[in-house]
């Protein structure tokens, strides 16, 4: 009987080693898989900044809202130097700080309720298309109002933004640029004035070197 229940403690010990290892072995698993998940949707790389469209709709929602919070935080800004500037004509750091908030305050909420919003309802709807962007523009809506002191951008500010975002979402899903990336002065008519290069063409001593003529007329 000693001998027999020996056995079984050596059984038992090894059954539990056995678990004990499965157990590591599915914990590996799984941090594995929530590694590819994440890297699967987060797309910024190497760059130390979060972008809205790094990882996809409905994935890092919180990220989604402070990035598009931080937009709006930019354009408000915008707005309030103009304002200040060039429309109110404000002295005083108090009356200053009051119009930079009076801009940067709605434009701020409209950013987070936007993601919100229209992560939200492609969560509760598991659909991906074009309904939550207009959903996440329309819930602007209020801010709207608030920001233009106006009960008409209740609804028709809703409608303008909500149309906005469901164009950006077509583009989004097409590849294309929302608003063209423009070269600042390269490729342009305009390049020859902001060459300031001190050293010759290479290529002429490329042709030179392979023995090469350049035909009349012809572009390097």
């Amino acid at each position: 009987m000693a001998a027999k229940s020996e056995k079984d403690k050596e059984k038992e010990k090894k059954e539990k080693e056995k678990q004990k290892k499965e157990r590591e072995k599915k914990k590996k698993e799984k941090k594995k898989a929530e590694e590819e998940a994440k890297g699967k949707c987060d797309k910024r790389g190497t760059r130390n900044y979060y972008q809205y469209y790094d990882s996809p709709d409905g994935c890092n929602v919180q990220k989604k809202i402070m990035c598009t919070t931080r937009y709006g935080i930019v354009a408000g800004l915008i707005a309030g130097t103009y304002d200040v500037l060039m429309y109110s004509h404000v002295v005083g750091l108090v009356p200053i700080l009051t119009r930079y908030a009076r801009h940067m305050v709605p434009i701020a909420l409209m950013g987070a309720t936007f993601a919100a919003v229209a992560n939200a309802v492609q969560r509760v709807r598991n659909a991906d298309d074009q309904l939550n962007y207009f959903a996440g523009g329309f819930a602007c809506g209020p801010l709207v109002a608030l920001y233009l002191r106006s009960g008409h951008g209740l609804i028709a500010g809703g409608l303008v933004l909500g149309i906005i975002a469901v164009l950006k979402k077509e583009h989004v899903d097409r590849e294309h640029a929302f608003i063209q990336n423009f070269p600042a002065h390269m490729n342009t008519i305009r390049s020859w004035r902001n060459d300031w290069t001190l050293v010759r063409d290479p290529r002429d001593d490329m042709l030179h070197t392979c023995m090469l003529k350049r035909k009349d007329g012809e572009c390097p």
